[in-house]
């Protein structure tokens, strides 16, 4: 099973249209063309995908690279790994 980078990066390419290898870390939102809707249905697919819920609050308003996305992921991830097996 791809780790949770791989399966974030898929889902960004996907939406955005652009090669996968082209979603690095550094990646920001303006380098990779991603239009406010296109986040909107990027952070959808991202919750379905993993079953969480990226609140406000998790990404923050000024979220700027695909790094900066997928420590929220994690952060959220493993809090959910930590609830479940208390």
């Amino acid at each position: 099973m791809p780790d949770v980078e791989s399966r974030i990066r898929e889902i960004i390419a996907r939406e955005a249209g652009v090669p996968r290898d082209t979603v690095q870390r550094h990646s920001t939102l303006a380098d990779l063309d991603i239009s406010s809707v296109q986040f909107v249905q990027i952070m959808f697919l991202i919750e379905e995908e993993f079953d969480i819920y990226l609140a406000e609050g998790e990404i923050g308003v000024d979220l700027v690279s695909v790094g900066e996305l997928l420590d929220a992921v994690e952060r959220l991830l493993a809090d959910k790994s930590r609830s479940a097996g208390a």
